[in-house]
């Protein structure tokens, strides 16, 4: 089993070297999308965007052909309930930037701010209000609003509380968390097999919302399944994948992406050719990366 974890320096100068150049900011259009159910709704938040080559995100993949990164959170809202899931790039994400990302790495993540999360639902007072946050994963480009929000409780599992503590820059921002020291909710997962995976947490009882653990990209990564009836279903798995694309090919990140990125790349090959499986069981099942912008604009598009 290969364990890495996230943008090791050595590893980082090599694929600096290697690579070049690495994000480039980009403008982008409104992606803010509502999916709207009688039990459950959820809103799509971009944060910020950044520009790539298809290359760096999947096996393969052609370094001619642009890809463009989205960095945003989703917004849940169950009945009089709401929360989020991930927060994106924050209010203070320049200076979390600023304070931990070591020189080395800077130019790998460039990025164009949009309106934050917070900002967002200040602007909107039809956007519900959450009452928590569930990361998906505890990496900066997921967690940089949580001080946004130094009210809210913070779930995640044993296991991702575990890495966030233990793991450091470029990976993880302490600065991200100083709010989050006191609000921290440690989650269990029961053992009931859900969509195929062994581990999951039916939030509310009614298997509209259901929280399953992925691992790999990070020990505790997870991933959320939004079930909205008549085959209207959905599955926002964190940075299992980059790209869509890697489930349809059965295909794991760019070489050095995966030495970089994933904690556990055997783990995550295991979760692709299960979402790949999955994909070909449910078509109608809706798999929404959190970078692939393309996903994000298929989903507004279609509500």
């Amino acid at each position: 089993m290969i364990h890495r974890s996230f943008f090791r320096p050595h590893t980082v100068l090599t694929a600096l070297l290697f690579l070049g150049v690495a994000s480039l900011a980009a403008a982008a259009p409104d992606r803010s999308s509502p999916a709207v159910s009688d039990s459950v709704t959820f809103f799509l938040l971009p944060t910020a965007e950044g520009q790539t080559r298809e290359m760096y995100t999947i096996s393969g993949g052609a370094f001619s052909t642009p890809f463009t990164l989205i960095y945003g959170a989703v917004l849940v809202r169950h009945g009089h309930d709401a929360f989020l899931f991930d927060t994106g790039l924050g209010e203070q994400v320049d200076k979390q930037f600023e304070q931990d990302m070591p020189w080395w790495a800077r130019p790998f993540f460039e990025y164009e701010k949009q309106q934050s999360v917070r900002k967002q639902l200040e602007a909107d007072s039809t956007l519900p209000r959450p009452t928590r946050i569930f990361l998906s994963h505890g990496h900066w480009d997921h967690a940089g609003g949580l001080v946004d929000f130094p009210d809210l409780p913070v779930w995640v599992p044993q296991q991702e509380y575990d890495f966030i503590h233990t793991e450091g820059p470029p990976a993880v921002f302490p600065s991200q968390f100083v709010s989050a020291d006191s609000q921290w909710h440690i989650y269990h997962f029961e053992k009931k097999n859900h969509a195929g995976f062994k581990q999951s947490l039916d939030l509310y009882g009614d298997g509209s919302v259901v929280l399953v653990l992925m691992g790999g990209h990070t020990p505790g990564s997870v991933g959320l399944f939004i079930n909205r009836g008549h085959g209207r279903n959905y599955l926002f798995p964190g940075d299992l994948v980059w790209n869509h694309d890697q489930i349809d090919r059965q295909k794991g990140k760019f070489w050095l992406s995966r030495l970089l990125a994933d904690y556990d790349s055997e783990r995550v090959d295991e979760v692709i050719r299960k979402l790949h499986d999955l994909q070909i069981k449910q078509p109608a099942l809706q798999i929404i990366p959190a970078h692939d912008a393309r996903s994000w604009d298929r989903i507004i598009r279609e509500h």
